[in-house]
């Protein structure tokens, strides 16, 4: 993704949704985790963090992952365990679900389930979708 929107920086949005899956114990934890950090600006910094350590996301390691980025940890907490951020869950989960993602990472564009997830193939769906909109504006 990092070189999509490098070679994309004005014409590709990146949007970011949870879908926590069941057969990991600890996933609904790491989403609620990563939406609190989110509430202090550091959403990317604590998804680097769950990904560097995905074998360690019990809730004393999410606590700990919390001040290493220098979050308030007491907002922290309170943003984990609040309605909010699982309503936030929820409802992205039930986007997935009625997306069809099965596992994750699952990747759309414009709406289109991503089946080449290589460079190459995100590239030739963006210069499509990115030829077809100039030639409606057109």
């Amino acid at each position: 993704m990092d070189q999509v929107l490098a070679a994309y920086p004005q014409d590709v949005k990146f949007v970011y949704k949870q879908f926590p899956l069941s057969m990991h114990q600890n996933a609904m934890n790491a989403s609620k985790a990563a939406l609190a950090a989110s509430k202090q600006g550091k959403f990317w910094e604590m998804h680097e963090k769950l990904f560097a350590n995905q074998r360690a996301l019990d809730p004393d390691s999410l606590k700990k992952y919390a001040q290493e980025i220098g979050l308030d940890t007491a907002k922290f907490d309170a943003d984990m365990n609040s309605p909010e951020v699982k309503k936030q869950i929820d409802e992205e989960m039930r986007l997935g679900n009625a997306s069809q993602v099965q596992g994750t990472p699952t990747l759309f564009l414009n709406g289109k389930r991503v089946t080449n997830r290589s460079f190459e193939g995100l590239k030739a769906m963006i210069d499509e979708a990115l030829k077809q909109k100039g030639a409606a504006a057109g």
